[in-house]
C-alpha cells in the first residue's frame, strides 16, 4: 500500500483543505461543477479530517504532521438548501527523534474516498448532514527502522491495518448574538477491518464554540477565538473512548484562509493504527493552516 500512500501524501501537498460554504452564499439551481467552498465543515477536533498543521506533543519529541484536502466536484441547488457530492485525500503522520536524527517519520495513516454533504440554512441555525465513504491503511515507516541493529525498534513490526468503512454525521448549529456553537454526532461501519480485533463499528460525537465578532481584528483581519471537543467510541476489541479537546485562536474568518493556534488534550486510543491498541493520554500545541 506504499503507493498508495505516496498519492495520498502528493495530492495532499498540490491542494489545500476546504471550509464550510458562506452563510451568505446562495445555492444556485441546477448542477454546478467545482461549486467552491466545502458544504459540511470538517470537524475542528475529529483528527480524521482533511487538514494541513502540525501538533507537537508536550514534553515529547513526537509530533502529528497533516497534510490534506477535501474538495467539492458538484453541487446542485434546492428549494431549502443544498447537496453536494466530493473527494477526500488526506494523511497524518508521526514523527519522531530516533537515531540520533530529528523529524524521523514513524507511522503514516492515509485516507481517500468521497463524500455526500447536505445543509440547510436559515438566519438562527444550520442543519448538515455528511456521509463518508474511505479507504483507510496505516503503516510503519523508515524512522522505526533501527538501522544499527537492522531490525523494527522496540520489537514492532508492521501490522497489515485497514478499514474500509462509510460514516454518517449529523451536525445541528446555532449562532446567538456574537457567539455560535455547533452539536454534531455521527456512527461508522467499516465492511472490511484488518486485524480481527479491530471492531467493525464506530461513532463519534462532538461539540465546537467560536466568537462571531467581539474579538475584533487582528493585523487586518478578524481573530476568532474557540473551543472543540470530540469523542469517539471503538473496540479493539473491547470498547474504548478517546477524547480530543482543542482551544485556540485562529486569524482570518472562521470559514476563509487563516491560521490557528491552539492547546490541545487527548486521552484514549492511539490515534496512528499502526498502534491500535495502545493507549495514551498527552497535552499538545499546534497550529494548521487554512486555505478554503
Amino acid at each position: 500500500m506504499r503507493p498508495a500512500i505516496t498519492l495520498v501524501m502528493i495530492l495532499g501537498v498540490l491542494a489545500s483543505p476546504a471550509r464550510g460554504q458562506s452563510p451568505d452564499d446562495a445555492p444556485s439551481p441546477g448542477m454546478v461543477f467545482l461549486p467552491g467552498r466545502v458544504l459540511f465543515i470538517p470537524l475542528t477536533a475529529n483528527e480524521q479530517e482533511a487538514r494541513v498543521g502540525v501538533r507537537k506533543e508536550i514534553g515529547s519529541s513526537r509530533m502529528k504532521l497533516d497534510i490534506g484536502s477535501v474538495v467539492d466536484l458538484f453541487g446542485w441547488g434546492l428549494p431549502d438548501g443544498e447537496l453536494r457530492i466530493g473527494a477526500d485525500f488526506f494523511t497524518y503522520a508521526l514523527t519522531t527523534s530516533a537515531n540520533r536524527l530529528r523529524l524521523q517519520v514513524d507511522a503514516v495513516d492515509g485516507y481517500f474516498g468521497g463524500h455526500f454533504s447536505y445543509t440547510a440554512k436559515n438566519p438562527q441555525r444550520t442543519f448538515a448532514l455528511r456521509l463518508r465513504v474511505l479507504h483507510q491503511s496505516g503503516h510503519l515507516i523508515d524512522g522505526h527502522w533501527d538501522y544499527s541493529a537492522g531490525f523494527w525498534r522496540d520489537g514492532k513490526v508492521p501490522v497489515p491495518y485497514t478499514r474500509d468503512f462509510v460514516e454518517f454525521t449529523g451536525a445541528m448549529g446555532w449562532t446567538c448574538g456574537e457567539v455560535a456553537a455547533t452539536l454534531y454526532s455521527g456512527v461508522s461501519y467499516a465492511w472490511l477491518a484488518r486485524p480481527d480485533d479491530v471492531r467493525h463499528w464506530e461513532s463519534l460525537h462532538g461539540a465546537e464554540i467560536r466568537t462571531t465578532g467581539w474579538s475584533g481584528a487582528f493585523l487586518g483581519r478578524p481573530l476568532v477565538f474557540y473551543a472543540a471537543g470530540h469523542l469517539t467510541l471503538a473496540g479493539v476489541p473491547q470498547y474504548y473512548t478517546t477524547v480530543n479537546v482543542e482551544a485556540g485562536a485562529k486569524l482570518g474568518p472562521w470559514e476563509g484562509t487563516g491560521v490557528k493556534l491552539y492547546l490541545s488534550y487527548r486521552s484514549g486510543l492511539e490515534l496512528f493504527s499502526q498502534y491500535f491498541s495502545s493507549r495514551r493520554s498527552f497535552w499538545g500545541v499546534g497550529f494548521a493552516l487554512d486555505f478554503w
